[in-house]
């Protein structure tokens, strides 16, 4: 169970760098490469104060979705000028008013050595990886970051973006509690190159 396997808030991520590039989906080093190039596109907007992106997965069949529960996995690299906007307080969906709060799973502070990010972006970053319940991301909804301080309601997405499951069919409703963590370890790994410690 989920909740059984947790002993605070989130778990503590090692990125597993012996394998990176060798078929994940989304590594750090690959969103590195995708950051480095945005700051090159938006230097003539520097400084700016903070920068997110997103990448999410969801289980490749029927199967590994049910034992996640319904959920995915989203990744966001955060860069941030003032450090002391960390930590992201929240990243929520919502849906006309009403918020639903993601789950926090797991975040990386990374070193940022490129140049030019540091100077469009700033030297602070922080990768946060939280669940996604797939339902919300089909219906009309925004999803949105609190920082700790300086930056609220700050849309990341808005959903739905035409990404659907094809081996699901019909409505599933999210539960947390039954994730397999064994299973979430396996796409952790694959998705993301990440192991839990």
């Amino acid at each position: 169970m989920w909740q059984q396997a947790k002993s605070q808030d989130y778990l503590h991520f090692i990125l597993r760098e012996d394998s990176v590039g060798s078929g994940v989906a989304t590594s750090s080093a690959i969103m590195t490469k995708e950051i480095n190039k945005d700051a090159i596109e938006y230097a003539r907007y520097a400084p700016i104060p903070r920068f997110a992106k997103m990448d999410y997965a969801f289980g490749s069949d029927l199967a590994e979705f049910k034992n996640m529960g319904g959920y995915g996995v989203i990744y966001i690299p955060s860069l941030n000028r003032d450090s002391s906007e960390y930590p992201i307080s929240s990243v929520y969906f919502r849906i006309n008013e009403k918020v639903v709060p993601l789950q926090k799973i797991g975040e990386i502070k990374v070193k940022v050595n490129d140049q030019q990010t540091i100077h469009t972006f700033g030297k602070n970053r922080v990768d946060y990886f939280y669940l996604i319940p797939y339902d919300l991301t089909q219906i009309q909804s925004e999803l949105l970051i609190d920082w700790s301080k300086n930056r609220k309601d700050f849309v990341l997405a808005k959903f739905p973006d035409g990404n659907k499951l094809n081996f699901l069919k019909g409505a599933y409703t999210p539960d947390a509690k039954n994730i397999n963590v064994k299973v979430l370890k396996e796409f952790l790994i694959r998705e993301y190159n990440l192991k839990i410690e």
